[in-house]
């Protein structure tokens, strides 16, 4: 994931290494882990080396300073990532990183996306719920911490499938989350 990362950032301006850490650090690094100095610059230089970035050197208050920028084959590379089909098992985190950048894609294609993720969100929600029928009572405390997981899929699914709605729709962000519903644990 990391070279759709950089791609990404990379896409609209010509950024250094460090911007492109400080932007990861606080767009995508809400949710993926952050890239650090010892893997970001190799990525650069492969990325270069495959002509999916260009960099070039410019003086900055007395030093030279590299910009990457993505070029027309990174761009189609990373299109071509973003909009490949749907596949819930990679996890949210890679969910979360296309949705992050979705808006790179035109509208059709972007919706033809959340629908799937919606399909196969509500998919999972249904294969939960069959296996809570399964069960059919807590005996003891391995019983009771066995059932919290399937909860936990539960209510993330039900969450998921929440906030793709919302999405959807395109709703004002101050519309999904209502205080009164996220209050801390007395």
């Amino acid at each position: 994931m990391t070279d759709y990362i950089i791609i990404g950032m990379v896409l609209h301006k010509p950024l250094t290494g460090y911007d492109i850490k400080k932007g990861v650090e606080m767009g995508v690094g809400n949710f993926v882990k952050t890239i650090s100095h010892g893997s970001l610059y190799p990525a650069l230089r492969k990325l270069a080396e495959k002509e999916f970035l260009t960099m070039k050197e410019e003086p900055e208050n007395g030093r030279m300073k590299k910009y990457y920028q993505a070029t027309v084959l990174g761009k189609a590379e990373f299109l071509k990532w973003l909009s490949s089909p749907v596949d819930i098992k990679a996890g949210s985190a890679v969910m979360l990183l296309r949705m992050y950048f979705i808006g790179e894609l035109p509208q059709e294609i972007r919706e033809q996306i959340i629908d799937d993720y919606e399909i196969a969100i509500q998919k999972m929600f249904d294969d939960y719920k069959k296996i809570e029928t399964q069960f059919k009572s807590i005996k003891n405390d391995r019983d009771y911490f066995e059932m919290s997981t399937l909860y936990y899929g539960l209510q993330t699914a039900q969450g998921m499938l929440h906030w793709l709605g919302h999405i959807k729709d395109q709703k004002p962000f101050t519309e999904f989350i209502k205080e009164e519903n996220w209050t801390k644990r007395e």
